[in-house]
């Protein structure tokens, strides 16, 4: 029977995970889906721990996150018609999702619900992520999403 690992420098060494720049968190690239030589999307392991996390951003299309193990993970979700979502990413329980789907066009960030341990998840994307398409959360988004208590702890620091 296999154990978990409940460690994330240990999770970050075995996974072989890379500090993810701008966005934050851990990542490390598992599966690009192809038909042919046309490549349709992309699955990455991604980490989240209590010091780096998945910080505001938006992507155009559709990602899919999947819970593996860990703690549990709030998921905020930032809509362009000026509402926002907070759900719970999570082993099965009371209001904890193990999948998710963040519209594509949405500002998203996710982290810990709590400010300790680690959240070991894997994301897909079709088509695959592309760094030329991605936007980093900042400060002007307190103003166009004010009704929005939780939205500055979703930021990078060097947002604050």
């Amino acid at each position: 029977m296999a154990t978990l690992i409940d460690d994330a420098k240990s999770l970050i060494q075995r996974l072989g995970l890379q500090s993810l720049e701008g966005e934050g968190g851990f990542f490390r690239k598992i599966y690009t889906h192809r038909k042919g030589m046309e490549i349709l999307g992309g699955t990455i392991y991604y980490l989240v721990t209590p010091e780096s996390f998945s910080s505001l951003h938006w992507l155009p299309t559709d990602e899919i996150w999947y819970f593996l193990q860990g703690s549990p993970l709030q998921q905020l979700i930032l809509y362009p018609d000026g509402r926002h979502s907070l759900s719970l990413l999570g082993p099965v329980g009371e209001n904890q999702n193990p999948v998710t789907i963040v519209p594509g066009g949405c500002y998203q960030g996710t982290r810990l619900l709590k400010p300790e341990g680690y959240a070991l998840c894997a994301t897909t994307m079709c088509p695959p992520f592309q760094a030329d398409r991605y936007i980093q959360g900042n400060r002007q988004l307190l103003g166009e999403y004010p009704n929005c208590k939780e939205l500055e702890t979703f930021l990078r620091r060097e947002e604050l």
